[in-house]
């Protein structure tokens, strides 16, 4: 959540005041932007700011979609918006509803006696996009106010002056030199009134780097902006100390994880997804490094997530370098001595490196750190979860927010990774009391409904429609083939052969093999042209990608929507661009995603509608999945859709699942198993009558 300034405008004070400014960058291709928050008297409030490249689009549309950040992010909610009509081109924010007056000025020319006569002021000077307030409104009242300044627009200044502050610092140059990152930082400040003094008893230690995680951080940015933004100029502050500066604030919740980490040599940190185990993580090696406690830091993620740990290390730990391991096996080579204080890697890669691990553990031959991000990767006992499990180190850190998915032997295998003592012979865990104890004294789990009080609902409808009629027409021709070829397999007949069947309905469902119809598809379609026409942006998931049934098909059905897809077999640069092209561009109202590449390391809070074209087997994926959008950040109701044909294999299925899984629901907080591994080769046969 965005921190506001220190509010020193006092009882006297109507309202706030928004003054957006954009300043165009001399390359030509990029735009910076701030929204300065002040009192009706001038006095800072709060101060946000954005960058932007826009090759490939204009600076209009830039704008347009840097504004809308910054209005996302704004502290102090003002009630009247203005802005220099030179930089803010008066198309860009006529389909810009903002809901509150916005005026575009040209100072020089500002009549005040206009407003201080009662008249409605326009004219040359100002140039009102949603009209003037009414005197009586309190944007009115705080009008009359701030055109009785002897410079009415002064602010405007203060603004570009703290945006001008705000990219000389380094941290800020990192991060908008991150290909397809954009950010939106609100800083906080807790500096005294009194003269803005910040000066420390000299027998007053330092806070440590802990302290500064909570609200009363003062970072040196924030104190740079203050003397930028506010009126009259304070006292510059004394040079700062030792302390961290951090980009934003913490939740509560979020500070106990990161003293939890920085506290024990083994963690299980299995947050709800969506609370930021990810930035949990970050702050806390970077403690240690400060700290000079840790050297060599190791953390494994999917391929996928790897961006998003690099984006979360330039924000919040700006000061740790930090390379990913990837490419051909001689860039690995080389990329593995690059000597950073963080190497981020993937399953796959660090399964096939273990010999190269040993370039990087450090003076001590054993890596500091080892954080295993969606640690269920190694809930199976294979070569992956070996090769984790055998990495030398002296803390180990599992991130999970669904530690387990199938049965307690998954819980076992990850606490053999976590409960780990370097040099010491590997604690086997089998399902039982022990391992439950032990699992109860190194995990800590918070769930959104117990620390997110303002986190919007997810609101879930399950839809059943029927078949179009050619659906109906390949279904039966396909189940009556599919069950004859069953039975005549007689005691051959297997698992294998009945998921086979089931994939292949399942996929009909979904659309016509032979047409494309789909009634599906089509009641996506009429729900899309409602929901975009009012802003809202959707994400559809399916567990198949072909063009007759998975995402191909629904992109190919949904194309009036300018649709994005995002697939396993993307590669990650193309990834990222797709992923930023959903989150700021207006065209695209519907990014389409296959489950298993979209259900893992995103974070799309522009969508407010998830439709699930198909069931998986497992509902912790759909999960993972709808939570993509229903996270830390998402301002709005997250409505889930769910389809299932009348009729069909899919209401079947449906019926086992909500059985198994109410069973499941009085033996496991907030974990699902895989059903598709868990049912039983009678349940399987009795699908189509053949048990």
């Amino acid at each position: 959540m965005p921190v506001p300034f220190h509010d020193t405008s006092g009882s006297g004070s109507v309202g706030a005041v928004g003054w957006l400014r954009f300043v165009g960058e001399q390359n030509g291709r990029s735009v910076r932007a701030a929204l300065f928050e002040t009192s009706a008297r001038g006095d800072p409030l709060g101060f946000s700011f954005d960058g932007m490249e826009y090759q490939g689009a204009t600076s209009e549309r830039a704008s347009l979609s840097l504004a809308k950040s910054l209005f996302r992010s704004s502290t102090a909610a003002p009630a009247l918006l203005f802005g220099l009509a030179e930089e803010i081109p008066s198309r860009c924010f006529d389909v810009l509803s903002i809901g509150l007056p916005f005026c575009r000025v040209h100072p020089a020319s500002v009549a005040r006696k206009d407003v201080v006569s009662g008249r409605a002021p326009g004219g040359p000077g100002m140039l009102w996009v949603t009209g003037p307030p009414a005197p009586e409104s309190s944007a009115g009242m705080i009008l009359a106010e701030i055109m009785q300044w002897d410079d009415p627009f002064e602010p405007l200044e203060r603004a570009a002056r703290g945006l001008a502050e705000a990219f000389t610092d380094p941290r800020v140059r990192a991060l908008t030199a991150i290909p397809g990152l954009r950010t939106v930082i609100a800083l906080p400040l807790r500096l005294a009134n009194s003269g803005m003094q910040v000066a420390r008893d000299a027998a007053t230690p330092a806070p440590g780097p802990m302290e500064a995680l909570g609200e009363r951080a003062e970072s040196g940015l924030a104190e740079r902006l203050w003397a930028a933004l506010a009126v009259p100029r304070p006292v510059p502050p004394p040079p700062p100390d030792k302390q961290l500066e951090w980009p934003g604030v913490l939740m509560p919740f979020q500070r106990d994880g990161v003293q939890a980490l920085v506290g024990m040599d083994r963690l299980l940190l299995s947050d709800d997804m969506g609370l930021g185990k990810t930035v949990q993580a970050v702050a806390a090696l970077r403690i240690l490094r400060v700290r000079g406690e840790i050297e060599s830091c190791l953390v494994v993620a999917p391929a996928g997530v790897l961006d998003q740990w690099r984006r979360e290390l330039a924000r919040w730990a700006p000061d740790l370098s930090a390379i990913i391991i990837r490419g051909s096996a001689d860039d690995r080579a080389w990329q593995w001595r690059a000597g950073t204080d963080i190497i981020l890697v993937s399953y796959d890669v660090m399964r096939s490196d273990a010999g190269l691990l040993a370039a990087c553990r450090g003076l001590k031959g054993v890596w500091d750190v080892v954080v295993l991000d969606e640690a269920q990767k190694i809930k199976n006992r294979n070569d992956t979860s070996e090769a984790a499990k055998g990495i030398p180190r002296t803390r180990s850190w599992a991130l999970t927010g669904t530690p387990i998915e199938n049965d307690e032997e998954e819980l076992a295998s990850i606490m053999e990774f976590v409960d780990h003592d370097q040099g010491m012979p590997r604690k086997r865990y089998r399902p039982g009391a022990s391992l439950l104890q032990r699992h109860a004294e190194l995990q800590l789990r918070r769930k959104k409904g117990d620390v997110l009080d303002d986190l919007p609902p997810k609101l879930e409808t399950r839809l059943t429609i029927p078949l179009r009629r050619e659906q109906r027409e390949s279904y039966e021709k396909a189940e009556r083939e599919g069950v004859v070829y069953l039975r005549s397999l007689g005691a051959e007949v297997g698992v294998r052969h009945v998921l086979e069947l089931i994939t292949r309905l399942k996929q009909i469902c979904n659309a016509d093999p032979r047409t494309g119809a789909s009634g599906k598809l089509d009641d996506i379609g009429d729900r899309l042209r409602t929901l975009t026409a009012r802003g809202h942006k959707a994400l559809v998931f399916s567990q198949y990608t072909s063009s007759a049934s998975g995402v191909a098909a629904a992109a190919k059905h949904l194309r009036a929507f300018n649709p994005l897809t995002l697939t396993g077999d993307m590669p990650a640069e193309r990834r990222s661009v797709t992923i930023n092209q959903f989150k700021t561009g207006e065209a695209h109202k519907v990014l389409i995603i296959s489950l298993r590449a979209g259900g893992l390391g995103l974070n799309l809070q522009e969508a407010s509608y998830v439709f699930h074209l198909d069931r998986w087997w497992n509902p912790a994926v759909e999960r993972q999945a709808e939570d993509r959008t229903h996270r830390l950040g998402q301002t709005v109701k997250v409505n889930v859709i769910k389809y299932t044909c009348e009729d069909t294999i899919e209401e079947r299925i449906d019926r086992i699942l909500e059985r198994k899984q109410a069973l499941f629901d009085r033996l496991i907080d907030d974990v699902s198993m895989d059903l598709s591994t868990r049912m039983s080769r009678k349940e399987l046969l009795g699908l189509f009558g053949l048990e």
